[in-house]
């Protein structure tokens, strides 16, 4: 009893830890996936065409899905047969024929002497002897005509040299007739030459008889009948014909309701994919054994270029979701009747807004996946649809392609629906280019397939655009989309920030405009840096007045506290902004940008501060550092660069562009050698071309101004005096 309690925990607790187990999510949801997408699929196979015999009667009427050019069974297997019955036997010439005729035709005459000569038998046994021996050959070769007993009557009493002269003519006759070639089809013709020669001899009838039946005994076919090479010709000349094609035009109709079914009508069927003669079993394991395919080849790409995904199991899910979304929209689209023509309903795979799993994808996930995931869901559609499987493929392919090339390179999110416009257009031109080369130009075809198109372009940025924020929300992923949001004016936190902390919010700009020009030139993600730039400070918020942009005419406060307190009130933003962050529901990407954009840089100012207040005693450095973590990103170090940049070459008195060049480098090298930017994947390359991308834009910025000589200066002040706009600008003021 004890032993099977034991085993029964031994169970729960291993059943237990199997369930918790990642893995078994991960296989579990695998599965699930792979058995939904499969059945979806294969529920087209398995609803899509008939299943009719010969003999049978048509439910209904079936017409063509497509235009094919299909073979005609029947009259191709006529015309093969035909040419197959044309070709002549093969034979081969046996030189040891004659040879053995004329052994044959001794041996026989030889029979016929040695019962003549037998001493043993009377008379009558030798005449029932040699009518027997004629009877045989007679019989065998099918001879008429002869009376073999009056003929061994003859041989019975001829004399030895009338023997003889038999048997050189019937040898003389098997020469003759064995010269030609002689087959065993012409052996009956060549019986008949046998008895005209013999009778051509002068001979008494009985002998003429007797040279008969011993030549037609004697001779044999002299071409061997060659069952191999026969073949082969016949093999050629079946494979020289060439197949009787029939045109099929679309919507054309094969079998009409009411009519009998016919071994041509189910031909006709099975080419042109209508027949279902494969059972349900088959269908179903091939759809499984390509979704399978499908499912490696991605999971194959995520391994070499998107680990990180592929070990997130948020991000499969959503990835999953998505292509199961437009899996099952298109089945939907795919069951609706549009109208009662059936032309126009073999247009809807055009309908089909595949796009919007592609988009949604390289918005959410990875650009790159995104097309990988465009050619997969190409491939479904072709599945899914009926009739020019290929053109609806295509076009999905192309579609989706357009769509996440637009929504790679967005900037507003108006531009999420002009995506819509391009995609329409891309299935418009896809569409007639493949509608051209099927060479079905109908005018009305031509118009349902444009508009078709240009519908699917635009439902596909509807779709996106109302699914986007919901699986943003769910899936916690900071798109573009949200991050062009934040980016507004007009948010909350920015509000405040121009309201309560000018300073800072102009600083922010500045170092927003710094980071995308080098995120720009070194290929990380601009927006993200903008973003990050406009937030990275606003933690400031809860202190303004202790920063200096925001002093403006104020008396500095750190003048009255120790340098340690404003160490801890300077590094303390970067606590604060992260919970104002938090309590405004800022997105992680952000956060991790307001925490990294400092590292654990030292507070130089204040810690040169304490040195010099307290003499010899010891201070601690580490109390004059932030927190860190340091940059984990490009974006992260980017943003940390732009803000160690802007704040130093602000405070110079001579900006020229030699000096500005000198701190940005500096300023770099002293992140650098500090090991702030260890975390990050910046190489040497790269910081060389961010210093030239700041230094491009501070020197647009502190640029050189033309200095107007004084008394032109008091010349423009009376007149301006004169017409009242002194409010005006001077020429170069900027």
């Amino acid at each position: 009893m004890g032993f099977l309690l034991s085993l029964k925990d031994f169970l729960v607790e291993k059943t237990t830890v199997f369930l918790k187990s990642t893995t078994t999510h991960r296989v579990v949801g695998y599965l699930l996936f792979f058995f939904v997408l499969t059945f979806v699929l294969f529920t087209n196979f398995s609803t899509r065409g008939v299943q009719l015999h010969p003999g049978q009667i048509s439910p209904r009427d079936i017409r063509s899905p497509v235009t094919r050019v299909i073979i005609d069974e029947s009259k191709t297997q006529e015309l093969k047969r035909i040419a197959a019955t044309q070709v002549k036997n093969v034979y081969q010439e046996d030189p040891e024929a004659l040879p053995r005729s004329e052994e044959d035709l001794q041996v026989f005459l030889g029979r016929m002497q040695s019962v003549k000569e037998d001493t043993n038998l009377d008379d009558r046994q030798k005449l029932a002897a040699l009518s027997g021996l004629l009877k045989e050959t007679v019989a065998e070769k099918g001879l008429e005509g002869l009376d073999t007993e009056k003929l061994a009557l003859y041989l019975l009493n001829a004399a030895p040299e009338d023997m003889e002269r038999i048997g050189q003519r019937a040898s003389k006759i098997v020469q003759n007739l064995m010269d030609k070639p002689v087959t065993s089809e012409a052996l009956p013709s060549v019986y008949e030459q046998a008895a005209i020669q013999a009778d051509a001899a002068g001979f008494a009838l009985e002998a003429e008889q007797v040279i008969r039946v011993a030549v037609v005994q004697a001779v044999r076919p002299n071409m061997v009948f060659d069952a191999e090479a026969t073949a082969k010709a016949k093999e050629e000349a079946v494979s020289k014909v060439l197949p009787v094609q029939r045109t099929i035009k679309q919507n054309q109709i094969i079998i009409r309701a009411g009519d009998p079914v016919t071994r041509e009508h189910v031909a006709i069927l099975e080419q042109l994919g209508l027949q279902r003669s494969r059972g349900f079993g088959v269908a179903l394991g091939g759809t499984a054994l390509f979704v399978l395919i499908t499912f490696w080849l991605v999971v194959e790409y995520l391994r070499r270029y998107h680990r990180e995904i592929l070990g997130e199991d948020r991000l499969m899910v959503l990835l999953g979701l998505i292509v199961l979304l437009i899996v099952l929209l298109a089945k939907v689209l795919t069951i609706i009747n549009i109208g009662q023509r059936p032309e126009v309903n073999a247009l809807v795979g055009y309908l089909i807004p595949a796009s919007v799993g592609p988009m949604l994808v390289a918005v959410l996930l990875d650009t790159r996946l995104a097309y990988f995931i465009s050619a997969v869901l190409a491939f479904y559609v072709g599945l899914l649809t009926e009739g020019y499987q290929v053109a609806f493929a295509l076009t999905a392919f192309a579609g989706g392609s357009v769509g996440v090339y637009r929504v790679s390179q967005v900037s507003q999110t108006s531009d999420l629906a002009k995506s819509g416009l391009y995609i329409a257009i891309a299935n418009v031109v896809t569409f007639l280019t493949m509608t051209t080369i099927a060479g079905n130009l109908d005018l009305t075809l031509l118009g349902t397939g444009t508009m078709m198109g240009v519908l699917n372009g635009f439902l596909s940025a509807i779709l996106m655009i109302g699914v986007l924020p919901y699986l943003e929300s769910v899936f916690s992923i900071t798109s573009m989309i949200k991050l062009l949001e934040l980016s507004n004016p007009n948010q909350e936190l920015l509000r405040r920030l121009l309201v309560e902390a000018p300073g800072t919010y102009h600083h922010s700009i500045m170092v927003g405009n710094l980071a995308e020009a080098a995120a720009e030139a070194v290929g990380a993600q601009p927006l993200q840096v903008r973003v990050g730039s406009y937030y990275h400070d606003i933690g400031k918020l809860k202190r303004p007045y202790f920063f200096v942009e925001n002093q403006m005419s104020f008396e500095n406060p750190h003048e009255k506290i120790a340098p340690s307190l404003s160490a801890l009130i300077i590094t303390s933003h970067i606590k604060d902004g992260v919970e104002m962050g938090k309590e405004a529901r800022l997105p992680r990407i952000v956060l991790d940008f307001i925490e990294q954009h400092h590292g654990s840089s030292l507070v130089k100012y204040f810690y040169s501060r304490a040195l010099e207040e307290d003499g010899d005693r010891y201070v601690s450095e580490e109390t004059f550092r932030y927190e860190g973590p340091k940059p984990q990103s490009k974006e992260a170090a980017l943003i940390m660069l732009a803000d160690s940049v802007e704040a130093a070459v602000r405070s110079m008195q001579d900006a020229s562009p030699g000096k500005i060049e000198g701190m940005v480098r500096k300023i770099i090298k002293d992140k650098l050698n500090d090991g702030q930017l260890e975390e990050c994947d910046l190489t040497f390359r790269d910081l060389n071309i961010i210093a030239e991308a700041f230094c491009k834009i501070l020197n647009g910025i502190y640029h050189t101004r033309i200095e107007y000589p004084e008394n032109l200066t008091r010349e423009l002040e009376v007149r301006r005096g004169k017409r009242g706009d002194s409010g005006d600008k001077q020429p170069g003021e900027g």
